[in-house]
């Protein structure tokens, strides 16, 4: 029976320890998607349609992103832009832009290339998404 305990407590000592190396490989891939997602993403990519501009995220160390997007009046590059906050939790980036009325993203990011990503739908109706594929600017 004694037996029995210390087989009974060594396993769970194993699995608590595979827990805590979980969650800090999950910590690190966090940071890894953060350290991709770094830079200029435009819309469309612009070395096959020839964009000087386009709407497109940038996101730096510091967790803020600033969308920019075309404002639509006039003619020209009539650009106007937001600044928020963004967060990576396992493979799902959150975007916060609280300017007028806060408005919060949630998709999954999924990089086909190291110069092509794209954020979909997670699945959970709760959360809206600003899905699309992304191109990294030069």
């Amino acid at each position: 029976m004694k037996t029995f305990y210390l087989v009974f407590l060594a396993m769970i000592s194993l699995s608590l320890s595979n827990c805590s190396r979980d969650d800090d490989n999950n910590s690190g891939d966090d940071n890894s998607v953060k350290q991709k997602l770094i830079g200029k993403w435009y819309f469309s990519d612009p070395s096959v349609y020839g964009y000087n501009y386009n709407n497109s995220f940038t996101f730096s160390a510091d967790d803020k992103v600033i969308y920019r997007y075309w404002a639509g009046a006039g003619s020209g590059n009539n650009f106007e832009s937001e600044t928020g906050s963004f967060s990576i939790k396992d493979d799902k980036l959150t975007m916060v832009f609280p300017k007028t009325v806060s408005l919060t993203y949630v998709q999954k990011v999924i990089f086909i290339s190291d110069k092509k990503v794209e954020f979909v739908e997670t699945g959970n109706a709760s959360e809206e998404p600003y899905d699309g594929t992304y191109y990294k600017a030069e």
